[in-house]
């Protein structure tokens, strides 16, 4: 059975590899809501018709907002505690999800869409608005989606990341070298301990070291037998 897992949990991304897709989906979402989606047009109170180009972040605010929360929820995701996923993971597909509802609903009405801004361009409230969608909000829909695959991903991917050992207790670390775990590594030199020594060597240290000071002093080391005198002849 365990030989069965094991390919399967190789093949799951990593917990860095989850994260920085997150990042990148949600950065290039936030990028997708800065040109143009709407191309609007209305009169203004002179009877001119006023052309506005409407930018994502405006017809869709929506859009950047939950961009931002996939961009936190991701960076939360690093975190080394594996309940979280329960947290980020939904976070994420949920941001994903709103942010597609959210452009469809701009290429289905671009005028409503385009309404605040015709109305700050144009000074007039209700006046009939013309307006076209650009290709950019189906464009969006591809980083929204890949914010959704990666809150999947961090649901699914989640269980096999490992646990940081940091702030782990020292009497139930595991023993292993500084090159495997490095935060076991500075908590030993918290505690002015030399991490590079395993348990033997750890418990020898303090019996040499008073053999040392012995030395030093001209005394007995600690197994060197006491000297009893000159025994008595028979």
């Amino acid at each position: 059975m365990s030989s069965r897992r094991a390919p399967t949990a190789r093949a799951l991304p990593s917990r860095r590899v989850t994260v920085l897709a997150g990042v990148a989906a949600s950065a290039l979402l936030i990028g997708a809501t800065r040109p143009t989606w709407v191309e609007a047009s209305a009169p203004d109170l002179a009877g001119t018709v006023q052309q506005v180009a409407v930018p994502g972040a405006e017809a869709a605010p929506a859009v950047l907002a939950l961009a931002l929360v996939a961009i936190a929820a991701s960076l939360a995701t690093a975190l080394s505690s594996r309940w979280l996923r329960w947290l980020t993971g939904p976070a994420l597909v949920l941001a994903g999800l709103g942010a597609v509802a959210a452009a469809l609903g701009v290429a289905g009405d671009p005028a409503s869409a385009a309404g605040g801004a015709v109305a700050a361009a144009t000074g007039m409230l209700g006046s009939a608005v013309e307006a076209r969608a650009t290709a950019w909000p189906l464009l969006s829909l591809v980083p929204a989606l890949a914010v959704v695959a990666v809150g999947a991903l961090a649901l699914v991917a989640g269980g096999t990341w490992p646990v940081g050992t940091r702030y782990r207790s020292p009497a139930v670390a595991a023993t292993v070298g500084p090159e495997q775990d490095p935060a076991a590594a500075w908590d030993a030199l918290t505690r002015g301990e030399d991490p590079s020594l395993g348990p033997a060597d750890a418990a020898q240290e303090p019996v040499q070291e008073a053999a040392d000071r012995a030395t030093a002093t001209g005394g007995p080391s600690p197994g060197d037998a006491p000297d009893r005198g000159p025994r008595a002849p028979r």
